[in-house]
């Protein structure tokens, strides 16, 4: 069963230059139909080139937009950041808006009454939140009473690497437990870094450095090896493969590495497989 629709392109690494287009029709015409968005990705640029390729190939793509970061995180400003993803890709409602980062001194019924205020003009679909703790979601759902179906995702890094120090300033990670509380809620998982930024391709990084995950690294290697397939294409496929389901975001600037992240969509593994790459626990089959 392939899990293509779990996939979601994201765009950091995206710049208006040639090979751009190229490498969003190969997203689409391998069957991805999702992209990571983010004002602060290269100032707006990536958006713009994302916006230029959906006018001129007429694909239609889920949009998952983010804004709001630092220092642009308050409820006062989320029609303007908005309306900046909105006028960067060049249309007229995002699928879904989500805050880039949290500010725990702004009560939650602020960040409601902000968010629904742009679904209600239709600027956005619905919304979520990215680098917030599990408990501090609840709290917003709880404070979005009626409307909480608009809360849509939860967007922390999630990967078989753990990371061990935030990748930037107030980053956050989730734990297989927090993937399912968060699935609990009827919001939906991203995972973002889902291929610890090329850790298990033998990028090395602070933030994954540990002896924890270099076992799970060696873990991929060999389990790659007996299914003919390279680790990082086993570590996407460990949050693919999640029991509940969770999108995983995954950045290339290449069609060849873009291909072998989507080979990973193809790769079934096991509940006793996914304990043995995180723990390396052997757990009976079946």
């Amino acid at each position: 069963m392939s899990r293509i629709d779990r996939i979601v392109l994201g765009s950091a690494d995206l710049r208006d230059v040639p090979e751009t287009p190229g490498l969003l029709d190969r997203f689409h015409d391998r069957g991805g139909r999702a992209l990571d968005l983010a004002n602060v990705y290269a100032d707006g640029e990536s958006q713009r080139a994302v916006g230029r390729w959906l006018r001129s190939s007429g694909a239609e793509m889920t949009l998952y937009a983010k804004g709001c970061h630092p220092p642009y995180c308050s409820p006062a400003l989320v029609a303007q950041e908005v309306d900046k993803a909105r006028s960067d890709v060049g249309v007229e409602r995002l699928d879904v808006f989500m805050l880039h980062r949290d500010d725990t001194a702004v009560p939650p019924h602020a960040w409601a009454d902000a968010l629904l205020e742009q679904v209600q003009r239709g600027a956005i679909g619905a919304f979520g939140v990215s680098n917030w703790t599990v408990e501090r979601l609840v709290e917003l759902r709880n404070a979005l009473g009626g409307d909480a179906g608009r809360l849509a995702v939860f967007s922390n890094h999630f990967s078989l690497g753990e990371m061990v120090t935030p990748t930037w300033p107030g980053t956050l990670g989730m734990s297989v437990r927090d993937v399912a509380a968060v699935d609990a809620l009827g919001v939906r998982p991203i995972a973002w870094a889902s291929l610890a930024a090329g850790y298990f391709a033998r990028r090395e990084s602070p933030s994954w450095d540990s002896d924890d995950n270099e076992r799970r690294r060696v873990r991929a290697e060999e389990l790659a090896g007996e299914r003919g397939t390279t680790a990082t294409a086993i570590a996407l496929a460990y949050v693919l493969n999640q029991p509940v389901r969770v999108l995983a975001a995954i950045g290339t600037r290449t069609e060849a590495h873009l291909d072998e992240l989507l080979s990973a969509a193809e790769l079934e593994l096991a509940p006793h497989e996914l304990e043995w790459l995180a723990s390396g626990a052997e757990v009976p089959a079946g």
